[in-house]
């Protein structure tokens, strides 16, 4: 048992527990020689002897390692030490995106978005490395405090180039996030992994799984066979964009997803901008203070100058109109109004025509360039004042609005920082409780990571924090503290064991961590007396005074003692020697089925119940199902009627057709319709094989009902391994209906 404090490799101080899978337990650890923290996987100690799942986890380091992105936690080291098996990974400080979606679901489109965006990233750059990541769901995605998102856990990933068939010994991802093909046991390609990430953000929009049930069984067979249900019923408010995304990434069949991870990113990215624009109010934006006024005074002005022009173009109409008739035949330079300023009222030469005595019909729009160069100049004068006003005017306003703002906001992120970003405060010499106050307030949480004893700050004092101060955090998030002990030297301060005999392990590891601020070292044992996972043996007794420097140990269960063994591979064997293979591995026999098969030969071992290489208590039965050769072809149906059979030749012709019996051809005829009920029943078996619906589904209960002749009956009841042949007799035309988990798997006419 790995205990809190070990140090691998003179270098990787382990310091807390923070998760586990079913391959490995994961610890932070502090990197002493860099003096940084750090992420350490463990493989569990059940696997050490088990070669394949150590070539499984040296694969998970080496498919990481190959990959440096943003978006992927990166490897610094992979280890051994003695039976220890251990990956040193970047430690990223935050939450799993499925809490995040516990506490937060369902998100909105943007929020999708730009999670969504960060994940096929590091997706697309697996993928640029023929990696394909097959166990993409919320669980192994990590979100930082800073905000990125990061895929983590390439334990199952497989090379693209080499073998990608889902087996039942290698899928061991999450059936809730299983591609179609996965769930079959297909064939497994990059597809897989942008069906998993559309089902990781429909749970993001949703806060649901799409496909829920009370088996895993069910579950896979929901992937394969129903279509994704309706986002909106769960979030009505999600863009049209995202749920076509989110469907077409799900297809059923990979040929219609998208054809690549980058396809997906540029159709999301796309959706993120439609977003920005559909959010952005579709108006001009209102103007400043300033421009306002200067608007205002700007059309007042105009609307004065258009009258007084309006009515000295009346006036000049006048004039001109009554004078008309004494003006001298001559060239005269027509004035054309320049349309390119609306109160400068400039004119321009054009070619000079002669003027006509008919009255002119644009007369209106004549001007007198003397009056207007008069009227020019002082409105030109009046503007400037007017401007210049104006301008006073605005610059006053923008400082009594800034000073408004500054006193409303009090800096420059109050006005325009993000709202949900909190600049970290240092705890560091406070208490641990006011430490806790003082954040919950700010709107995020301090936790204790580890006690340790420190000459300079008294018992319950912080030391250390794990964001640095004035670092930016969201809101919600949590930043982890070390407090002291106080010194070593101090008067130590005594405090009673506990009883911890009979508590659970968890409860017994809290308690005495609560007590002197360290895990106690822990030990397993059997006993059939005991019950698992609780406490045995402790030591100190209990009473005993007990301090900071005591090193406490308690004994935990592992039940009654049974042996196990490792189930050897016998496909491809003769039955006698698999019988001898399973002995030898102090394994019994057990059912033995029997099918045709046009590729494995008579007397051969077809398929096992219980997988190569599977750990099972000694005495574990493991049926077999063996071949009986290629199956025999059907007699012609002349040879299994009597009434034709050619051991016959002088067989009577019916008697519709001799002329000597005509007279009797209504007897003939009833004859004839008798004839079907006096054949002989001809009962027949054949041979069903009950295949796993789904990789590694290895136990299931099956129920298999016949219908035939003698009506419906149910010939199979109960929990199986899988796969086995079962051999089933009737009589007449009928059907064989499988039930796997209480749902339909095949029909099959018998």
């Amino acid at each position: 048992m790995i205990q809190i404090g070990t140090v691998l490799s003179d270098r990787y101080e382990l310091i807390e527990k923070i998760g586990s899978g079913g391959m490995a337990i994961v610890f932070r650890a502090k990197d002493r020689t860099l003096q940084r923290y750090v992420t350490v996987k463990i493989l569990r100690e059940e696997f050490i002897g088990d070669e394949e799942f150590i070539m499984r986890f040296r694969s998970e380091a080496l498919a990481a390692g190959r990959l440096s992105h943003t978006n992927i936690v990166r490897v610094y080291d992979v280890g051994q030490e003695g039976n220890i098996y251990f990956i040193v990974m970047e430690y990223v400080h935050g939450d799993t995106l499925k809490q995040a979606i516990r506490e937060k679901a369902p998100f909105d489109t943007k929020s999708t978005i730009n999670v969504a965006v960060q994940i096929a990233s590091g997706i697309e750059q697996a993928h640029k490395n023929h990696i394909i990541h097959r166990d993409i769901k919320p669980q192994n995605v990590l979100v930082g405090t800073d905000g990125v998102v990061k895929v983590t856990d390439f334990g199952i990933a497989r090379a693209a180039n080499g073998t990608t068939m889902t087996t039942s010994n290698t899928a061991m991802g999450s059936v809730h996030y299983f591609s179609p093909e996965q769930a079959r046991g297909g064939y497994v390609d990059e597809k897989s992994d942008i069906y998993s990430l559309g089902i990781t953000m429909f749970e993001m929009v949703t806060g649901q799984l799409p496909f829920q049930a009370n088996t895993s069984v069910a579950v896979a067979m929901k992937q394969i066979n129903e279509e994704l249900p309706d986002i909106r019923q769960f979030n009505p408010k999600v863009s049209a964009s995202l749920e076509a995304i989110i469907r077409k990434a799900t297809r059923k069949r990979a040929d219609e997803r998208y054809l690549t991870i980058d396809a997906m990113i540029a159709d999301l990215i796309k959706a993120r901008n439609e977003t920005v624009v559909q959010q952005t109010p579709q108006r001009r934006p209102s103007a400043p203070p300033e421009i306002q006024y200067l608007s205002s005074v700007d059309n007042n002005r105009k609307q004065a100058e258009a009258e007084a022009r309006r009515m000295e173009q009346i006036r000049q109409q006048e004039e001109l109109a009554a004078e008309e008739e004494f003006v001298p035949r001559q060239e005269k330079k027509n004035i054309r109004i320049s349309k390119d300023d609306d109160y400068e009222r400039e004119y321009e030469q054009v070619e000079p025509v002669r003027r006509s005595r008919r009255p002119r019909l644009d007369m209106q729009n004549r001007r007198n360039p003397r009056q207007e160069e008069y009227e020019g100049g002082y409105q030109r004068g009046k503007e400037t004042k007017v401007i210049v006003a104006a301008v006073a005017t605005a610059l006053v306003i923008i400082a009594i609005i800034s000073a408004i703002g500054v006193k409303t906001f009090g800096t420059k992120a109050g006005l325009f920082g993000d709202a949900d970003k909190i600049k970290v405060k240092s705890f560091v010499g406070m208490e641990l409780e006011a430490a806790q106050q003082l954040a919950e307030k700010e709107g995020y949480r301090v936790s204790q990571e580890k006690s340790v004893y420190d000459e300079e700050h008294l018992e319950g004092i912080i030391v250390e924090q794990s964001t640095a101060e004035n670092t930016e955090i969201k809101k919600g998030m949590e930043v982890g503290v070390t407090v002291s002990l106080g010194s070593k030297d101090a008067e130590v301060t005594e405090k009673p064991m506990p009883d911890l005999l009979g508590k659970k392990k968890d409860t017994a590891i809290e308690q005495i961590k609560s007590l002197i601020g360290k895990e106690p070292e822990i030990s397993y044992e059997y006993d059939e007396d005991a019950e698992m996972e609780t406490v045995m043996e402790q030591s100190p007794t209990e009473g005993t005074k007990i301090t900071a420097e005591t090193n406490v140990r308690i004994v935990i269960s592992r039940g009654e003692e049974k042996n196990t063994t490792i189930v050897p591979k016998v496909e491809g064997l003769t039955q006698s020697q698999a019988e001898k293979a399973l002995k030898s591995s102090k394994l019994n026999v057990g059912d033995i089925t029997r099918t045709e098969s046009d590729t494995v030969e008579e007397g051969v071992v077809i398929t096992q119940t219980k997988e190569r290489g599977e750990e099972v208590l000694e005495g574990t039965e493991v049926g077999l199902v063996v071949s009986l050769g290629k199956k025999e072809q059907d007699p012609p149906e002349t040879q299994q009627n009597p009434s034709t059979s050619q051991d016959n030749p002088e067989e009577t012709p019916p008697e519709e057709n001799n002329p000597e019996n005509s007279e009797n051809n209504e007897n003939s005829e009833s004859s004839e319709t008798q004839e079907p009920e006096q054949k002989p029943v001809r009962t027949k078996t054949k041979t069903y094989t009950v295949n796993p619906p789904a990789a590694g589904i290895t136990n299931a209960h099956i129920k298999i009902v016949k219908t035939d002749d003698n009506g419906e009956s149910v010939v199979l009841d109960e929990q199986k391994s899988l796969p086995f042949s079962v051999p089933i007799s009737g009589s007449g035309d009928g059907k064989i209906t499988c039930y796997i988990d209480g749902v339909q798997m095949w029909s099959d006419a018998f």
